[in-house]
């Protein structure tokens, strides 16, 4: 398989990496972590003018009708930038669920605003355990007459304070259906309280919603009552994949500044690049990002072209988030003092390593997925 860009994918990189690099210093990058939004309004202006948001979806919608491997690109270089913004939580929890599982009226109300960059929208699906499965789903949706009131609350909801519509996940009891439900609602609703929390990766990005008698109607069911958990695990290897791209993007830019440090520093007459031992070190750095990035990419490639890829995703999820966590403590061990400082970018990457490590499903978790794939 040829895992190089085609022409036009390397404009996009080449574009994407200048475009970060300009509009998203480092600078901003720290303000934004310490910002109660948790991004910067004026950045996803710009990247909205770019058509970012509207890659993967159809014309007809107002997109621009790109591969998922477009979208794997952005991510891989926003990876790179380590800026967080809403782009995850609006193109993939929101826009490709709603694509793939939204009715027409729906997708022509919503999907439309998401590819314009009209709107900022999320996904509520776990409880206050934080697993991802279908029985630890926090919000219930009891039918009463012709609506329906949802109760409960969901922990980790990314950019739920500043979104105009969020997607929930809830249980239906057994006289509607024994099963999970989807539901689009205005972030504003009345009944919906939202906490932001402050997480090791900023304050503003993740959030606990609290709802209570929330009243939504049958229109406002997003695919089939009580079938709506399908519908998420047919998202899910968008979900790993988009994540293992930003983790391939935050890997190499460590990687880039523990080998700039390595070869800068001169200790006992001499680099400490010359030293083997660091060497091999700087090698295994290599190694885990480079094998990630096939893992992302060969993932990427058979969303894609439509082809079942749920092992092959979680494959790419499982490794590519282990391996950024590995090759940030291998740059931790290289840089010494100056990489826990805050003057230094490295911890950025650190902090984001974590987070996407366990973000959507940790190793085990998807693990747990290879297993079942292959008849275990």
């Amino acid at each position: 398989m040829d895992f190089n860009f085609n022409e036009d994918q390397r404009i996009l990189t080449d574009m994407a990496r200048k475009f970060f690099e300009k509009e998203a210093p480092k600078s901003l990058v720290r303000e934004t972590m310490h910002d109660r939004k948790g991004y910067s309004p004026p950045m996803w202006q710009k990247m909205s003018e770019l058509g970012w948001m509207g890659l993967a979806f159809d014309e007809k919608y107002g997109g621009y009708g790109g591969s998922f491997l477009e979208v794997a690109i952005i991510f891989e270089e926003m990876g790179r930038a380590a800026v967080p913004t809403p782009f995850f939580s609006t193109v993939i929890l929101s826009g490709l669920l709603l694509q793939d599982s939204g009715s027409e009226e729906l997708k022509r109300k919503h999907l439309t605003k998401i590819a314009g960059g009209e709107c900022i929208s999320t996904l509520a699906l776990v409880g206050k355990s934080g697993v991802y499965s279908k029985e630890e789903i926090g919000l219930e949706a009891k039918a009463v007459g012709d609506h329906y009131l949802i109760n409960g609350a969901a922990s980790f909801v990314p950019y739920a304070h500043v979104a105009d519509n969020i997607i929930c996940a809830a249980r239906t009891p057994p006289a509607s259906g024994e099963g999970v439900t989807l539901f689009i609602i205005a972030g504003k609703a009345e009944g919906i309280e939202i906490i932001p929390l402050k997480t090791i990766v900023g304050e503003g990005v993740d959030c606990v919603v609290n709802m209570r008698d929330v009243k939504v109607n049958q229109g406002q069911i997003l695919g089939e009552p009580g079938k709506g958990w399908e519908c998420i695990e047919r998202l899910w290897p968008k979900i790993a994949v988009a994540l293992s791209c930003k983790c391939v993007g935050g890997m190499k830019k460590a990687m880039e500044l523990t080998i700039a440090h390595v070869n800068e520093r001169v200790q006992f007459g001499k680099p400490l690049a010359a030293l083997q031992v660091v060497q091999h070190m700087c090698a295994e750095m290599f190694i885990k990002s480079e094998t990630s990035r096939h893992a992302a990419y060969h993932a990427a490639w058979l969303i894609s072209e439509g082809l079942d890829c749920e092992k092959e995703a979680a494959i790419a999820k499982a490794w590519c988030g282990e391996a950024f966590k590995d090759v940030t403590k291998i740059a931790h061990q290289l840089t010494g003092g100056i990489g826990f400082t805050e003057e230094f970018d490295l911890h950025l990457y650190t902090k984001n390593a974590k987070n996407l490590e366990l973000l959507f499903g940790d190793g085990v978790f998807h693990r747990n997925v290879v297993a079942g794939r292959v008849g275990l």
